[in-house]
């Protein structure tokens, strides 16, 4: 019987792209599957540049339209990055009905209902796998499932979680770890769509779409990244047993969904809470009360293209990814009205008094404080000011930040206070 063979076009060599190729190199030789990858043409910004790989001239193109326009390529490869022009070159893929596979979760947040309906309508594969690698292998049961996700707790972005550890495990504060997390190529030299969250909302939104059936809008999502988080909060987080990680979280529940992405303390003996380093990680409860949970390291070529290469092997064993039908009746939470715990961290005059008045204002807007850390100044008479802690029991949105625009403008209370989040995860 003939081997079932996929003529890929890939568009981008850059860390991912590269690990693409070293990976279809590999799969080619072991020759254990009833089916083969040909790599027909790579579309680069510069021919000269120099690779960490050896890549051939003659499959180098500049130009991205010869390989959509080449009918031998029946799929796309996808790991430009960006919003333009990639969305154009996989829209004008679909159109010429050649299967694509992509990595771009910013482009799929963006535009994912249109590119999914362009990939209907030509009766295409879109495989998006590698846009969320902390549950790549899950989502093809995600998307045909009967069954809805009723609640998603997640840790979508490796750099965050580096950051996070190694501040716990080398005693460094932030500004210190980012850099090193620069350094060994774990985020951008503008690091900012990692550490405000924005990576992180993407990908939730993505895995949204896909098993709830529509993408919300980016700018409907709470967001908030870890710029703020020192290593003092680390530290008593770990005194109240917790740890932080930056989680994306989605829930369901009669009628409505909240979605939101923000730095959180999690029980130290949780799931979520045991990944280290750029592990991403991901838990799921659905309608049915099933509950699943997946792992896989968060950064680097490798997994990303692995995610890929599963993709290929989907669309060699006539797999389609489709998008669910859109939930009914469903309408978005608005942040003012979640109910969670918080921990906060005033910086507060070391003086009588100042805890009974930071206790008053959070009880007359409703909050409860479960557990206080109060650490004064000592011997050392300059220190003007101290950490006060505070985590609460359940309380709303609305009345805490109240309450801390009430608080920070007190005379014994110095800068804006921390306000961190506190989830329980799934597991």
């Amino acid at each position: 019987m003939r081997k079932k063979a996929l003529h890929l076009g890939l568009l981008g060599l850059g860390t991912v792209g590269e690990g693409v190729v070293e990976l279809l190199s590999k799969k080619q030789r072991a020759q254990s599957e009833d089916y083969e990858f040909i790599l027909e043409k790579i579309a680069v910004k510069h021919l000269n540049k120099k690779r960490t790989i050896p890549v051939s001239s003659r499959i180098l193109t500049a130009e991205p339209r010869e390989i959509l326009e080449n009918p031998k390529i029946d799929t796309i490869i996808e790991v430009i990055g960006g919003i333009n022009p990639a969305k154009e070159l996989i829209l004008e893929a679909l159109k010429k009905r050649k299967n694509v596979v992509t990595a771009n979760k910013a482009l799929l947040a963006h535009a994912g209902s249109h590119i999914f309906k362009m990939a209907a309508e030509n009766s295409c594969y879109l495989g998006v796998k590698a846009s969320n690698i902390a549950s790549y292998r899950l989502i093809e049961s995600l998307t045909s499932s009967p069954s809805k996700i009723k609640e998603l707790v997640g840790i979508f972005n490796g750099t965050c979680n580096y950051i996070l550890t190694e501040m716990e495990k080398k005693k460094k504060d932030f500004s210190t770890v980012l850099k090193k997390a620069q350094e060994l190529g774990y985020t951008e030299q503008d690091p900012s769509n990692d550490i405000d969250g924005y990576d992180t909302a993407h990908k939730l939104i993505v895995l949204l779409g896909l098993t709830l059936g529509y993408f919300l809008p980016l700018e409907s999502l709470f967001i908030e990244g870890i710029r703020r988080i020192s290593y003092q909060d680390i530290l008593f987080a770990k005194e109240l047993g917790y740890k932080i990680k930056l989680l994306a979280i989605a829930r369901r529940k009669d009628g409505e969904l909240e979605a939101r992405v923000h730095p959180a303390l999690l029980p130290r003996d949780k799931g979520l809470a045991r990944l280290e380093g750029i592990e991403n990680g991901i838990e799921l409860r659905d309608e049915m009360g099933v509950e699943v949970g997946m792992q896989a390291p968060g950064a680097g070529r490798y997994p990303t293209a692995t995610a890929i290469l599963e993709d290929l092997v989907c669309i060699a064993k006539g797999r389609k990814l489709i998008l669910p039908h859109p939930v009914e009746g469903l309408t978005l939470k608005k942040m003012e009205d979640m109910e969670t715990k918080y921990y906060l961290r005033f910086n507060a005059l070391d003086q009588a008094g100042v805890l009974a008045k930071i206790s008053g204002v959070l009880g007359d807007h409703n909050i409860s404080i479960k557990a206080v850390i109060q650490k004064g100044g000592g011997k050392n008479k300059e220190l003007k000011s101290v950490p006060v802690i505070m985590l609460t029991h359940k309380a709303r949105e609305k009345d805490i930040q109240d309450a801390l625009r009430e608080i920070d403008s007190l005379s014994v209370v110095r800068g804006k206070t921390l306000l961190i989040r506190v989830e329980e995860g799934i597991f």
